[in-house]
């Protein structure tokens, strides 16, 4: 759900892969450890027509960071609403990426969706672990300071009952990750990103913020670790 039209143009991001789309070019990236734990990776682009699958068909969802605000009224996410309710019933795993964060945890849980008083975050930064957080099988094998990429303007206000279950936070963010049980997880960064997407991302629009990413970060270790949970709670 990367972006619509007006938001995303694929022509920057043909370095990627080379159509341009984020599905291709993560099933370039992270289709081998989806094999290697048991999965055929497979991509839908929701918010450019792509049909999302029937429930009952997929075993594990990561769904992506968005361009688009996630309360807007736009036919697509409101299908994706419906599509998410039928598969947390069906108690399968789920990792949310940023606008995949935002959504669950406010449209889904009570956790209140804002901006962020210092801007736009971006750049690749080293998060604080809760304690919850050091011991979490999302994080295993990381360090404890593990560092990700951020590209957000917007945050999640935890309620009560979320502060309970945060996984880490960064400076006046203090809920980017969020277990929300049932083998649901949500970050605010981008594990499933590299340093080229923000090249793409930003070159034409805010090149000031390229410098700030590194591919010295831990997001590949953590998108594994959600593959070997999600495999473990399948079998």
């Amino acid at each position: 759900m990367l972006g619509e039209n007006e938001l995303f143009n694929p022509v920057y991001f043909k370095s990627l892969c080379s159509s341009g789309q984020e599905k291709d070019w993560i099933l370039d990236w992270f289709g081998p450890v989806a094999h290697e734990t048991g999965f055929s990776l497979s991509g839908v682009d929701i918010c450019r027509g792509d049909l999302l699958p029937d429930v009952w068909d997929v075993d594990c969802v990561i769904l992506g960071g968005t361009m688009h605000v996630v309360t807007e009224d736009r036919p697509w996410l409101l299908a994706l609403y419906a599509w998410l309710r039928q598969y947390r019933e069906a108690g399968k795993p789920l990792l949310g990426i940023c606008g995949g964060h935002q959504l669950v945890s406010t449209q889904f849980e009570d956790g209140v969706l804002c901006g962020r008083t210092g801007g736009t975050l971006a750049g690749t930064y080293e998060i604080e672990l809760t304690d919850h957080g050091l011991w979490h099988p999302l994080f295993n094998g990381l360090s404890t300071s593990p560092r990700f990429n951020f590209a957000n303007y917007l945050h999640v206000i935890p309620s009560d009952a979320q502060k309970a279950k945060v996984l880490a936070c960064i400076g006046e963010s203090n809920a980017i990750c969020i277990d929300h049980g049932n083998h649901w997880y949500t970050t605010q960064f981008h594990p499933e990103s590299r340093r080229s997407v923000w090249s793409c991302m930003y070159e034409h629009t805010q090149p000031e913020h390229v410098r700030k990413y590194s591919d010295d970060q831990d997001g590949a270790g953590l998108i594994r670790n959600f593959m070997t949970i999600a495999a473990k709670g399948l079998h």
